[in-house]
């Protein structure tokens, strides 16, 4: 499990996305902060969940419809799929659906992570 996590620090999605390299197969919809101020790469549904959370990026290479329906519990604006996972049509209905954005990178997650904390500024921490 890895987390990288940036106080108060925030930054634009499409910035981001740009950063790691990710294409944004679903944007979200105008009804989510754009703002991610956390990245968080899990390949668990339960550690997903545990750290899940507003301004939230989830950073994972599970690709189940379920991801849509934590993100909308948990708020989270934005789901990253890694490693050049794709994800299936029924994910991006749902994601859509919620208003959550997917994208997908051909990264592997700690290089997202290492990508996300030049983009969100010093002061975080990560953990492995």
């Amino acid at each position: 499990m890895l987390w990288s996590r940036q106080g108060g620090a925030e930054v634009e999605l499409r910035r981001l996305a740009r950063e790691i390299g990710a294409r944004i197969l679903a944007d979200g919809g105008s009804s989510r902060e754009s703002e991610v101020q956390r990245i968080f790469a899990g390949e668990r549904m339960s550690d997903l969940l545990e750290q899940a959370g507003p301004g939230t990026l989830l950073v994972t290479r599970l690709a189940s419809t379920h991801l849509a329906r934590l993100a909308e519990l948990m708020d989270v604006p934005a789901l990253c799929l890694a490693g050049g996972t794709e994800p299936s049509p029924e994910l991006l209905a749902a994601a859509a659906q919620v208003g959550t954005a997917v994208l997908v990178s051909a990264l592997e997650p700690e290089a997202i992570l290492a990508h996300g904390r030049s983009c969100l500024g010093p002061g975080g921490d990560r953990n492995l």
